[in-house]
């Protein structure tokens, strides 16, 4: 078909086709989810996504363009605030999970807490 075509020539852009099948299946699988006890969301600006994705040098990534970044954020973002998950959210603009321990420290000091249901803020250091 037309989609398969496009997709694996790296066409990201909106797709009304995908966006129904996966509407679908969402509809399907989300009665059949478990709501997690927390949800860790690390977030960076779609600059710094894009910036990884070329470094990674994945073929198929290298065409991804910034709105479908975004969306996927303002997608994730909206279910958070929708739901009531204690979330622990991390800026993770300057992350560095491989090389700097004090990065993820804050993760498992975060998941350590006695946490209230919502949105909890956390910074790297």
């Amino acid at each position: 078909s037309r989609r398969r075509h496009t997709r694996l020539q790296g066409d990201w852009s909106s797709d009304v086709c995908s966006s129904d099948l996966y509407q679908k299946m969402f509809d399907v699988f989300v009665t059949q989810l478990v709501t997690p006890d927390i949800l860790i969301y690390l977030h960076a600006p779609v600059n710094k996504l894009q910036r990884n994705i070329k470094k990674r040098n994945r073929k198929f990534e290298q065409a991804i363009p910034d709105d479908y970044l975004f969306r996927i954020q303002e997608t994730y973002t909206s279910y958070i605030k929708q739901h009531s998950i204690k979330t622990i959210y991390i800026d993770a603009t300057n992350a560095d999970f491989i090389y700097n321990e004090s990065h993820l420290k804050v993760i498992t000091d975060a998941l350590d807490k006695d946490l209230e249901q919502g949105q909890h803020y956390f910074s790297l250091p």
